[in-house]
């Protein structure tokens, strides 16, 4: 039956088959591997063409290199809460390079909309005493890069805490601003490291997000991968369970 199809429809009918089953994103890898089950000799360059083709119909949309998705909106991530304390970094701190993100980005994606909120601020571990001391005179509640067994501490205070953290080399980011990508990873680790939700609220926000507006799937791996510890290691099960 295959062999009777036309390479678009062979191609088509592979990709139709993930969307019917579910999938919201597929990587041109096992697509490869899955054409080449039904038609041993398809060509990579072939496929390639065909693929840009069924882009540029918007039948498929680009979701990072070698991947794809099946979700027309990309995710547009709230900046305003994080706003003001990367323009006072960049105040007190012109040359640094650091990077921010807060919980408080995601609310609209908990299943309760949380009460209190946690700021992530990432910077060259040289410098983080430097900026720990500067926003504690601000009036700032600051920690700086607590271990898992200083988690209860950052519990015990009412007002918004802000985490000193040190970056990582290539991490995604905007200008100072930390990418969604960046966030769902970090998120997760945290989760595991210092314990600021439990698995089936951040299960929750990642329902809300990646398998309902498209983010860069290919920045997100990398980025887990480049971390690559215990308390990122399960993140790659929590896609698969959401997408596909």
């Amino acid at each position: 039956m295959c062999k009777d199809l036309s390479k678009k429809d062979l191609i088509l009918k592979l990709i139709d088959n993930y969307k019917s089953s579910g999938k919201k994103y597929f990587n041109l890898k096992n697509l490869r591997q899955d054409l080449l089950m039904v038609s041993p000799h398809f060509n990579m360059e072939t496929l390639k063409k065909n693929l840009s083709r069924l882009k540029k119909e918007e039948l498929i949309y680009s979701a990072g290199r070698g991947w794809y998705s099946f979700l027309p909106d990309v995710f547009k991530l709230d900046t305003t809460p994080v706003r003001n304390i990367i323009n006072l970094l960049k105040r007190e701190f012109p040359l640094l390079e650091f990077n921010v993100w807060s919980t408080e980005q995601l609310a609209a994606y908990f299943h309760h909309i949380p009460t209190r909120f946690f700021t992530f601020i990432y910077a060259d571990k040289d410098y983080l005493q430097a900026i720990y001391e500067k926003l504690i005179i601000k009036g700032k509640n600051i920690i700086l890069n607590p271990t898992p067994k200083e988690a209860d501490k950052i519990f015990n205070v009412e007002k918004e805490t802000f985490i000193l953290r040190p970056s990582t080399t290539e991490a995604p980011v905007d200008e100072h601003f930390a990418k969604i990508e960046l966030i769902l990873v970090e998120l997760f680790r945290e989760k595991n490291k210092i314990s600021i939700l439990d698995e089936w609220e951040y299960n929750v926000i990642f329902r809300n997000i990646v398998p309902k507006s498209r983010i860069n799937i290919s920045v997100f791996t990398l980025y887990n991968r480049r971390l690559d510890d215990s308390y990122t290691c399960p993140l790659m099960a929590v896609f698969e369970d959401n997408c596909g």
